[in-house]
């Protein structure tokens, strides 16, 4: 038996940030995770010993609101942003049209680019991008100062934006689908349709992006090993291989007990679940879960998964850091639609140091829809698999020979070490591996904050927005609501 203020199910960032917060606070935390390791696809793993991210790539958000959340975790030191400042190095070609366009950092740089391809649509592209700033602002929640001591009432409340979809505006502004594409390429990094994104949750994503996109030196691992730093200092509890199996003390609706899989029996005063909204609701007492709140989880739709490439390039030279976005098609709404024969890749570059030298490394991942590659899940051993192994050989030439297309400079000189399919991935972001949990939509609520059971909160990227920004904002605001205001002065 083992009793502690709060317990937190799943160690994505999430759950790293939400672990954080409450030990800071001086609260006894003991820290869950299903995976034998910590992290989630915040993981790297190795091939050849040189070291690859799975799902955390680059973000936006440092010099903002990035920037201030690792300051309060005390992770400001250990996390080293690679900025994608220069336009050579933050790219988008669009191949049904064979063009290629520059984004520069800041939201005025980007005008001004935009502006020499699309002179006529000057007024759309200013309207666009003082929009992304501006919802920022009338956005309490994503200032730390105002999260830590305005009321929550106030934090939380809705704009008019959140009941207008990303599509829905765009084509007010602009009948220019290549300006539209190149606006809402941002979906890419969440994975909703614009036709059904809320436009104001776009420009919360989009706006940190267009300031500062990076990607991390020693990438997702850096916020691993950072974390785990900080939990010896702190007295945080973890325990790998363990997941809640049942509840064993419950009053009413609050529950104080639950038993894990690894036979423990857990008391605790808060539960905060940094899992798939499906898996909280398969844990909730039948009885204080509505039928239709049931109902619309289930009905949730995923977003996509990735197929991705990993390799090294065999150059003299070292590579820049740089990030190219490969769209197929101009309409983001086929791309990120299960059977479209549109798709989008990103194809990431840098340098990794392995010893004592330092190796060029390159990184594509593109979209694929879970379920994608399902005739093959239940294969016991699919390395030895062939028609498994085909699949992803036919796949990855075909990456490569966009990749190609778009860095002429590598061809014949990349070094194919391994290839991941959404099967992959799933042991990562169980259960479905989706890469950015749930599709958000105009109307639909994620399962975020205060749940049915009194004492069990819900975070992640499916709960209030996608993505490593999104992920630990959740976090943060629960932790406001458990310790009460000014509680990142404690």
């Amino acid at each position: 038996m083992d009793k502690y203020d709060d317990l937190v199910a799943g160690s994505g960032i999430s759950g790293m940030t939400m672990a954080l917060l409450l030990a800071k606070a001086g609260r006894k935390v003991l820290l869950i995770e299903k995976q034998p390791v910590i992290g989630g696809c915040m993981r790297r793993f190795k091939r050849k010993e040189i070291p690859f991210d799975t799902g955390f790539h680059f973000t936006g958000g440092f010099g903002g609101l990035l920037s201030d959340m690792l300051r309060a975790l005390g992770m400001e030191e250990d996390i080293r942003p690679e900025f994608l400042d220069n336009p050579k190095t933050n790219r988008i070609y669009l191949e049904n049209s064979n063009s290629m366009y520059e984004m520069p950092s800041g939201s005025d740089a980007v005008g001004r680019e935009l502006k020499k391809h699309f002179p006529e649509e000057c007024e759309a592209i200013d309207k666009y991008l003082q929009l992304e700033n501006d919802i920022e602002r009338r956005t309490p929640f994503m200032d730390l100062n105002k999260l830590n001591s305005e009321e929550l009432f106030f934090l939380m409340q809705h704009i008019d934006e959140d009941s207008v979809s990303l599509q829905e505006y765009l084509d007010s502004i602009t009948s220019n689908t290549k300006l539209q594409t190149i606006l809402g390429n941002a979906a890419l990094c969440y994975g909703s349709p614009p036709a059904v994104m809320p436009l104001s949750m776009h420009c919360r994503v989009a706006v940190g992006m267009r300031k500062s996109l990076a990607r991390v030196v020693g990438g997702g691992d850096a916020f691993i090993k950072s974390f785990k730093r900080q939990a010896g200092e702190l007295g945080i509890d973890i325990m790998t291989n363990t997941e809640i199996s049942d509840i064993v003390q419950r009053r009413g609706k609050t529950v104080n007990a639950v038993k894990l899989s690894n036979g423990t029996t857990c008391y605790f005063e808060n539960c905060i679940l940094a899992i798939h909204p499906r898996e909280i609701i398969s844990l909730l007492p039948e009885d204080v879960v509505p039928a239709s709140t049931r109902q619309a989880i289930e009905e949730y739709e995923e977003s996509f998964s990735f197929f991705s490439l990993f390799a090294t390039i065999q150059t003299d030279y070292p590579v820049p850091c740089a990030l190219t976005s490969y769209l197929t098609h101009d309409n983001l709404n086929e791309i990120i639609s299960p059977g479209s024969d549109a798709c989008a890749m990103a194809i990431l570059t840098g340098v990794e140091v392995v010893g004592n030298n330092k190796v060029n490394v390159l990184c594509a991942f593109e979209n694929e829809f879970p379920g994608e590659a399902n005739r093959w899940k239940n294969v016991v051993c699919r390395k030895n698999d062939d028609s498994y192994q085909e699949y992803k050989k036919r796949r990855a030439e075909a990456m490569i020979k966009k990749i190609e297309k778009v860095y002429p400079e590598y061809a014949g000189k990349i070094n194919v070490l391994s290839t991941s399919s959404t099967l992959t991935f799933n042991e990562y972001l169980p259960p479905l591996g989706s890469a950015y949990g749930i599709m958000h939509k105009v109307g639909e609520q994620g399962l975020f904050g205060r749940l049915p059971v009194r004492n069990f909160y819900a975070i992640g990227q499916s709960a209030l927005m996608p993505g490593i920004l999104g992920a630990m904002l959740s976090s943060f605001i629960v932790g406001r609501y458990l310790l009460g205001r000014n509680f990142l002065s404690v």
